[in-house]
């Protein structure tokens, strides 16, 4: 198998810290429908409970094992001592989100506070980590750029998600506008820019497409960053540049899917066309409502339908490449680690939550969409893990009498 350009694979971290932080996801997520279905019973459900299950509980620790991956392999930043430096990563990141989870369900501010200071220590540590990494690296490639950009934000929306925590408590004056720049540079300068600059490498690579126009991909950061600026002000048109160009590269991102090279059927393929109609519809929400209830389940229904199909790739690529190199007596085919019928049970499920929540101020039927984000992180959590423990039962790393 001839490896795409761009790839560095001698490079990369164990299996097992990637799965580990993925695997961590899921069940987090699952873990988060529970506490949802508990909290929709004793009446304490709440918006940023319901956001943050899902902005960090599973975004956030699969972009992180993600980019502990895709660091060295993409971009040649190499992480010496993976292992302990991912889990401490991972260790800072799960003490983080417990407590503060449990703050917003048990309306504890001491809870929050703790948790959002651990939170905090967590980005810090691993944002600075990665950070410092590529620097050093030039910015040959627009993936590269737009991680440098998408760190940064994330330092700057995990400050300022501490500095609205505070406002709780009075430490700090509590204004909309502290809360509208967490929003802009978690949602668009953390998670859209990172998934946009993946999207730059893994677009080509993983469906045999055109590369991005390279005048829009090497100045993508250029453009987003002063489109946040100006989505930050008043003005009434304040959000159209930024949904402009969100929804530009939704677009070109259609377009070369449509137009792929290689026309083989790929169920993972399905989750960027779900997902990028989520992204469509987001901002065609953002401009007429502004950040509100709509627009969040829209865009988390983006990111989290991207996320799902990026773990089915990457999973069963990381399965059979690892057992490749370690010399594994059975190496599966990518097709045949996880099972198939899954990925399309994630992918209806994922469609049904997402129409359930779209027609949620219609129906008025909390319940449904809950029960649909229970069944579909359990069949992801189990897919997931499944196809991590098929690498350990083979690996002889892992299996001293093979």
């Amino acid at each position: 198998m001839n490896f795409p350009r761009g790839l560095s694979l001698l490079q990369a971290p164990p299996f097992i810290l990637v799965s580990g932080f993925f695997t961590t996801a899921c069940f987090l997520w699952f873990l988060g429908s529970l506490l949802e279905l508990v909290a929709f019973f004793s009446d304490r459900l709440s918006l940023p409970l319901l956001v943050h299950i899902t902005t960090i509980g599973f975004a956030l620790f699969s972009m992180f094992g993600a980019l502990f991956q895709m660091l060295p392999v993409v971009t040649g930043a190499v992480i010496e001592r993976p292992k302990p430096k991912a889990f401490v990563s991972w260790l800072l990141t799960i003490s983080g989100y417990l407590p503060f989870l449990s703050g917003f369900y048990f309306q504890s501010l001491y809870l929050l506070l703790a948790g959002a200071f651990m939170l905090l220590l967590a980005v810090a540590y691993t944002g600075l980590l990665m950070l410092y990494k590529l620097v050093r690296i030039k910015s040959y490639t627009p993936t590269v750029r737009g991680m440098k950009f998408s760190l940064l934000f994330v330092l700057i929306g995990a400050l300022l998600g501490f500095l609205v925590v505070l406002s709780y408590s009075g430490y700090v004056p509590y204004t909309e506008y502290l809360l509208k720049a967490h929003l802009l540079t978690m949602l668009f300068g953390w998670v859209f820019s990172l998934v946009a600059s993946v999207s730059f490498q893994v677009v080509e690579m993983f469906f045999v497409t055109k590369a991005y126009p390279r005048l829009y991909a090497m100045n993508f950061s250029y453009l987003l960053i002063p489109a946040i600026a100006i989505a930050f002000s008043e003005s009434k048109f304040s959000a159209l540049p930024l949904a402009l160009l969100v929804s530009a590269h939704a677009l070109i991102t259609f377009h070369r899917l449509l137009t792929r090279k290689r026309k083989v059927a790929d169920r993972s393929l399905l989750f960027w066309y779900l997902s990028h109609l989520h992204l469509l519809i987001s901002m065609l929400l953002l401009l007429l409502e502004g950040f509100g209830q709509r627009f969040l389940f829209a865009f988390g229904s983006f990111f989290s339908t991207l996320i799902i199909g990026m773990m089915f790739r990457i999973i069963p690529f990381l399965v059979w490449f690892h057992l490749s190199n370690e010399g594994a007596f059975r190496v599966p085919l990518m097709s045949e680690v996880i099972d198939q019928k899954l990925i399309t049970a994630c992918f209806l499920l994922s469609l049904l939550l997402s129409l359930s929540l779209y027609l949620l101020p219609l129906m008025k039927l909390t319940l449904v969409p809950i029960l649909l984000h229970l069944a579909l992180s359990l069949t992801l959590f189990y897919s997931i893990l499944r196809g991590a423990l098929l690498y350990f039962r083979l690996s002889p790393l892992y299996n001293a009498s093979e």
